[in-house]
């Protein structure tokens, strides 16, 4: 049945062309005033980011001049310059910068420590408001690459990253001559306050990262929530992002970020969109349940349609496909509704029309069928004996006396056996009789050549088939498989019942097979044989063939059929399969016997 044509198919789309406009609207609805939402929250972080980070740029930015300016300004650090180093002079003058150093951090809230390098002597002055061996120990560490940076004659005002043991720093040197660097020291943990974003919810916040994602400082954030900020720091040009975990449980994060322009790190912070949208439950729950309304409506809409229309029309559909598979006995209840009711009547009453006229056409078919049959039945035996008059005329004439005798004995039992082939089915015994004495002709023609082997089951032998099912399959093996005169040629014909679970073949199915030891099908045979093309050219090369699968195909339908394959190690196989039946499940029907000529 074509489904777009159908009244279910049809209603359906109407049905959704009718509230697809609706839930679009309300759908466009809800999704605007989540993007307004989005718009709000973002520019309000947006704009708490940028304060924090404009101050702490300008707190820099400070101390950059403060630094800048000690070689002009101060005059202990000018004096050191000319003063004799470990002298008493010098120590109270670095003492007196200490101080200084130590009231100048109360004044730049963010600065950590201010110290002052010696390059000659190479000694450190730091004063710290933090872990003193920790704060000596990162900007001893760092200080060779300052120096290396300090090499040029111009000065950039950018702050170089720093990594501690337990932290990161950002640090500041500056040359006052030769001989002394003057520098600050910034804990990465002041510049990025994570008190300032609490209202991100538990599983949002703030952190600071490098362009290759490395955080700078600690955060609320886990190390999964940095790893996908990172990966999206190129969008930090557009006022917000949305952001999607790809493993987990893909949760949504709103994103919003500023690059600094005193060193090469980022301020990102990060929001949860299901804590930054908890006002606006009814917009969320409205999406989510969108389609769940529509689902509704429409199951509720065709439950109504199935009573009324769509069962009664199902049920008629049916009652016409068993007509059409030949079920004549199909009756419709007649349904409620007066339209269908009439056809339904209608159809009742064309069953029984056709019973009437199937009956007269079966009783023709069946004597059609049964003119057929005999006829394939007869084609069969003179092909046969005209390849046995050959062998004969082969041995006369190579002078073989006893060898014809005894090809005469078999050859009458052969005929007797065509004698008796007028019947529409013959035991397997005899069948295997028949072909045991076809058999010793050939091996009588070829001497010490030709051996064959009998194996079949005894349960098997009591079954039923056609006459002269499998002799053409045998004659086919000697003609076309016993090329190679020189060496010995073996045939073995075996059949057995199929039982339940037993191989690929259908339960209670003959099974018969003739094998050789010959040089198999060609290729291009074989496949042609597969694809069953020989029923193509009946009268071709290959009548025999086709000969056997028509009478099967006639007498047992799709029941029966035959299978072509090359053994691995050479030869050829034939199956044939068909119903396993006694004379008396059979029926026991028998032609009249046929008028040889």
């Amino acid at each position: 049945m074509n489904l777009i044509r159908s009244l279910r198919f049809k209603f359906i789309v109407g049905l959704t062309l009718i509230m697809l406009p609706l839930f679009l609207l309300l759908y466009y609805n809800n999704v605007y005033a989540m993007k307004v939402v989005r718009d709000k929250v973002s520019l309000t972080y947006m704009n708490h980011l940028a304060k924090n980070v404009e101050q702490n740029e300008r707190v820099l930015q400070e101390t950059n001049r403060y630094l800048y300016s000690l070689g002009e300004r101060d005059p202990d650090i000018i004096s050191l310059f000319f003063l004799q180093y470990g002298s008493g002079d010098y120590i109270i003058a670095k003492q007196r910068i200490m101080n200084k150093f130590m009231t100048d951090i109360g004044f730049y809230n963010l600065i950590d420590s201010f110290y002052l390098y010696d390059a000659v002597n190479d000694d450190l002055l730091l004063a710290t408001a933090g872990n003193y061996d920790i704060k000596k120990s990162v900007v001893q560490r760092s200080m060779p690459a300052q120096l290396r940076q300090l090499e040029g004659d111009i000065q950039k005002p950018e702050w170089s990253i720093v990594r501690g043991g337990s932290f990161n720093a950002l640090v500041k040197t500056v040359r006052i001559n030769q001989q002394f660097y003057a520098g600050a020291l910034v804990d990465m943990n002041a510049l990025n306050d994570s008190q300032q974003f609490t209202e991100s919810g538990d599983r949002g916040g703030a952190v600071i990262v490098t362009p290759d994602g490395r955080a700078l400082s600690d955060s609320t954030l886990d190390a999964g929530q940095i790893k996908l900020a990172a990966d999206h720091l190129a969008g930090l040009e557009s006022p917000y992002q949305v952001i999607t975990e790809t493993s987990g449980q893909a949760r949504q994060y709103l994103m919003v970020g500023i690059a600094s322009a005193m060193s090469e790190m980022n301020y990102v912070v990060l929001l949860p969109e299901e804590d930054m949208m908890r006002n606006l439950p009814f917009f969320q729950q409205i999406i989510r349940l969108l389609p769940i309304g529509a689902a509704v409506i429409l199951i509720t809409a065709l439950f109504f349609l199935r009573q009324l229309l769509f069962r009664p029309m199902n049920a008629l559909i049916r009652g016409m496909r068993r007509v059409s598979r030949g079920e004549l006995n199909v009756t419709l209840e007649a349904p409620s509704s007066s339209e269908l009711e009439f056809v339904t009547r209608s159809f009742n009453q064309m069953i029984q029309e056709i019973q009437h006229l199937k009956i007269d056409v079966y009783e023709e078919q069946l004597r059609t069928r049964e003119a057929e049959f005999k006829q394939l039945q007869m084609q069969i035996n003179p092909h046969f004996y005209l390849n046995s008059l050959n062998i004969i005329h082969s041995l006369a004439s190579l002078q073989k006396h006893e060898l014809v005798q005894q090809m005469a004995g078999h050859l009458a039992d052969y005929f007797r056996f065509s004698l008796r082939a007028g019947k529409r089915v013959i035991s397997l015994n005899d069948e295997i009789e028949h072909i045991r004495h076809y058999l010793e002709i050939q091996k009588l023609r070829f001497p010490s050549k030709l051996e064959f082997e009998l194996d079949i089951d005894a349960k098997a032998g009591q079954y039923v088939l056609p006459p002269l099912t499998i002799q053409p399959f045998v004659e086919n093996a000697i003609i076309h498989g016993f090329q190679r005169r020189m060496q010995p040629f073996v045939i073995r014909i075996s059949a057995r019942v199929k039982e339940a679970g037993d191989g690929d073949a259908k339960d209670g199915m003959l099974e018969l097979q003739i094998k050789d030891s010959g040089v198999g099908f060609a290729p291009e045979l074989l496949e042609q044989l597969q694809q069953a093309q020989y029923a193509r050219d009946p009268g071709g090369q290959h009548i025999g063939i086709w000969n056997v699968a028509h009478r099967l195909l006639v007498k047992y339908g799709s029941e029966a059929g035959l299978t072509f394959e090359n053994r691995i190690d050479g030869g050829a196989v034939v199956r044939i399969y068909l119903p396993a039946q006694t004379e008396e499940q059979e029926g026991g029907t028998h032609a009249e016997p046929v008028d040889r000529g």
